[in-house]
């Protein structure tokens, strides 16, 4: 669809973040944080159209896009630009009741996003960057809107694990389109990627992603902290494990929320270690 629903799931940022740092101003002003995953649901809705309305010729030649609604047809150019006004509309309402710090950084969203659709996308390393960064303003977003404090280790943390699968998109990207010069015509910063520039840069961002997740977890003012750290790293190891196994064996990547939420290793992970640490939290 062209409001890709499937993609919704990127948004839960906004309640994840100020959860691990404080849940109970989460529950306190859980009015504002659903408010303001509406809004930026809207918002990216919005950057969806926008990007397929500019990328429909591009798409007709790409094996999986050619299938979007705008690139076979199935939509017009005008009815996906309403929709995307329609979408506007909504994150703007959605983002009047909450406070002044929330809408600039839905804004800045937007404006970032503008950017790269007309722009930023079309130069290596500054698309992953971007989309990266975005997931940073959920994050931001999320905590301006509960009043929680921010973690600066978790931020890290956040950007580098989302840079992490921004470039395992391109990699799959890249493995799966020959020759390489149809894969820059599908999309033009691929000519600047190559695989093994891919391998070392998802490789350094493993460690960092890993490193920064501990550095917040033993940050955490918490008695158990350091047994936090210990306890939960194998299953953070775990996870960008086999996130490297499903890029580099199963060639998959192409669409990492997809990707996570469907691979039953990743899932059970998950459960056990967010088990692990609610348990953690409570002793």
């Amino acid at each position: 669809m062209l409001l890709r629903p499937h993609q919704w799931v990127k948004n839960v940022f906004v309640l994840i973040v100020p959860l691990a740092v404080d849940a109970p101003a989460l529950w306190d002003h859980i009015g504002k944080a659903l408010a303001t995953v509406v809004a930026f649901v809207a918002a990216s809705c919005s950057v969806y159209v926008l990007n397929d309305w500019l990328d429909r010729d591009q798409d007709r030649l790409h094996p999986v896009k050619r299938h979007r609604p705008l690139a076979d047809g199935r939509i017009g150019p005008f009815g996906a630009l309403l929709l995307g006004a329609g979408c506007l509309a909504v994150a703007a309402a959605s983002a009047v009741p909450l406070p002044a710090p929330v809408r600039f950084t839905v804004a800045g969203y937007l404006a970032l996003n503008l950017a790269y659709c007309l722009v930023l996308k079309h130069y290596p390393l500054v698309d992953v960057s971007v989309v990266a960064v975005g997931f940073v303003l959920r994050a931001v977003a999320g905590c301006l809107a509960v009043r929680a404090p921010f973690s600066p280790t978790l931020i890290i943390c956040v950007y580098c694990a989302c840079l992490l699968l921004s470039l395992g998109k391109r990699r799959h990207e890249l493995a799966t389109v020959t020759p390489r010069g149809q894969a820059a015509g599908q999309r033009p910063a691929l000519a600047g990627y190559s695989l093994p520039l891919l391998d070392q840069l998802v490789a350094v961002l493993l460690a960092t992603t890993l490193i920064s997740y501990e550095l917040f977890i033993l940050s955490a003012s918490h008695p158990h902290a350091a047994v936090l750290a210990v306890v939960t790293v194998p299953f953070a190891v775990f996870a960008l494990s086999r996130y490297m196994q499903l890029l580099s064996v199963h060639r998959s990547g192409g669409e990492p929320g997809r990707d996570v939420l469907t691979d039953a290793p990743l899932l059970i992970n998950a459960v056990l270690w967010l088990a692990s640490l609610a348990v953690g939290r409570l002793t």
